[in-house]
Order: structure tokens, then sequence, then C-alpha cells
């Protein structure tokens, strides 16, 4: 039996060269990189942690708000004043729950679950309005050394939220 034998030459594909088809030895496309999902779920972790360090920073020894009015200004909901926050103690169970909501759909992020991301998105540009009205706020009421925190704050849940929206971290998410 000759080697050659049952051997065909293969003929180059047609249309080959003139944009048709992937090129020779490179098969399917590659997949996403998940990447985008695990770096919008990280700025969501921290925008929880920071949830959780603020509320946590006010409610301790019974003091409330009074403790730490550098951090008191970053609560959610603080901002609207006496006549509709009272005590204070609205804005730290609202800025614990608020942390709590964000933990769980990081989580769902991470775990590439698209709806999550579009939440996140969504809550994290109410609570960058919210804290645009708290600078502002501030800086009208003479509390300019005051908005510090509230600033930081501001452009962590603004840089998660934006980032969520961005496309690669929705291919990401397939």
């Amino acid at each position: 039996m000759h080697p050659n034998q049952g051997w065909q030459a293969q003929q180059p594909p047609q249309g080959h060269g003139q944009g048709y088809g992937p090129a020779p030895g490179w098969g399917q496309p590659l997949r996403p990189s998940v990447a985008p999902a695990f770096l919008a779920g990280g700025l969501w972790l921290l925008v929880a942690v920071l949830c959780f360090v603020l509320a946590g920073l006010n409610s301790a020894d019974g003091k409330g708000i009074r403790q730490t009015p550098e951090a008191a200004v970053a609560l959610l909901g603080l901002a609207f004043g006496r006549g509709f926050i009272a005590n204070g103690d609205p804005a730290i169970v609202a800025t614990y729950v608020a942390g709590g909501v964000v933990l769980l759909l990081a989580a769902l992020v991470i775990a590439r679950l698209g709806f999550a991301r579009w939440i996140l998105a969504g809550l994290g540009f109410l609570v960058v309005a919210y804290y645009v009205f708290a600078v502002v706020r501030l800086t009208i009421n003479h509390g300019g050394t005051l908005i510090i925190v509230p600033g930081i704050a501001l452009m962590l849940w603004l840089a998660a939220a934006m980032v969520s929206v961005l496309p690669p971290v929705g291919r990401a998410m397939r």
C-alpha cells in the first residue's frame, strides 16, 4: 500500500481572502471577558461597605448622628432636614438598608445576572441625585467643610452606576 493512498488534496475554501468567513485556523470567536462584570460588582461592594461604615459610625453608643457629624451628613436622607427626618435614626436605617440591597445585588452582578446591574444602576443614579442635592444644600447652608464625605460617596456611587451601564459589562453578563 502506498503511504499517500486515499489522500486527496484539499482545496482552499471558496471566497477566502475576500472577507468571507473566519481565517483558516481561527475557529470560533472568543467569549467576551467576564472582568467588566467583576469590576462592576467590586465597585458595588465598595459602595455597600461605605454604606455600612457610614451607618455604623453613627449608630454606636446611642449617640446617633451627633457622634460623627462629618460622616453623618453622608447618611441617606439626612439632607432633607429635621421636619422630614426628625432625629436621624431613619437616615441610619435607610443607609443600612441601601447597603444590604446593594450587597445582595452586587453578588448577583458578580454571578453575572444581567437584571441586577440595571436595578443597581437605577438605584445608583437615584442616590447620586440625592447626594447632589445634599452637597448643594450643605454648600448653600455654609457647610463647605462637611461636603467631603458626601462628595466621596457621590463619586463612588456615580462611578459604580456608570460602570454598570457600560456595554462591556453587558457583554460580560452573557
